[in-house]
């Protein structure tokens, strides 16, 4: 018996596979370093969770730096009870407004009025927030506040780019 009958015969289409799988896994790898080395995308420990994102806004926690984000957050953890009172009346006036939306008759007036409600608990949010913030502003050196300036600016037009 000769060598190529007992031979297996060759698939032409094993290369071209391979090739497009190697293309495939470096294109995956390219975004991921491309992202991670991207200079303007925040950064492992800027994220800002719990109540700073949701008092004073996230793109002004974001440009904090970890010092004044960390005194933000012990500020804010005094005033716990507060912010989770009044995420609660948020929760519960959502669900009157659920409510008075499906009520037959509509009663556009009880609409308003959760509304109204709703906007109060929020500039009462908003306002804790503020104070806080200025607060942190007030205990900054001119040069920190410069800086803090300059990140909130990248933070603000990473935003209007998207």
């Amino acid at each position: 018996m000769n060598e190529s009958a007992t031979s297996r015969p060759r698939r032409s289409w094993v290369k071209p596979l391979l090739f497009v799988s190697l293309a495939l896994n470096l294109v995956v790898v390219g975004a991921f370093v491309g992202r991670a080395l991207a200079p303007d995308r925040p950064r492992w420990g800027d994220g800002v969770a719990g109540p700073a994102r949701g008092v004073i806004g996230a793109p002004f926690a974001r440009a904090l730096g970890p010092g004044d984000r960390g005194a933000l957050h012990d500020m804010l953890t005094g005033k716990r009870s507060h912010l989770q009172a009044s995420r609660g009346q948020l929760r519960d006036l959502l669900d009157d407004l659920l409510v008075a939306l499906r009520a037959e008759p509509f009663l556009p007036d009880e609409v308003r009025r959760i509304l109204q409600a709703q906007r109060g608990v929020a500039e009462e949010r908003q306002l804790l927030g503020e104070t806080l913030l200025l607060e942190r502003l007030e205990a900054m050196s001119p040069d920190e506040r410069s800086a803090y300036a300059d990140r909130l600016e990248r933070s603000l037009k990473r935003f209007k780019r998207r």
